[in-house]
């Protein structure tokens, strides 16, 4: 199944996303649901990181070097 979204833009952000549809090679709605997906991915991460770094800490996990030693 598929949607239909409309958008609008200002005329600085349309110009910008017809320079990227130039610049990438991709159409508008290529560039649209890859900013989609990069917003929703960056949001879930939020989300886990909220959820999951005071466990880490509390395990002393740290930084990304105390994941490693301990997974390795």
């Amino acid at each position: 199944m598929s949607a239909v979204l409309t958008v609008r833009l200002s005329d600085e952000e349309a110009a910008a996303l017809e320079r990227l549809t130039r610049i990438s090679g991709k159409s508008r709605s290529d560039l649209v649901r890859d900013a989609l997906r990069s917003q929703a991915l960056r949001e879930n991460l939020r989300l886990l990181h909220e959820d999951l770094g005071p466990q880490a800490r509390l395990t002393g996990w740290l930084t990304e070097d105390d994941i490693l030693r301990d997974v390795s």
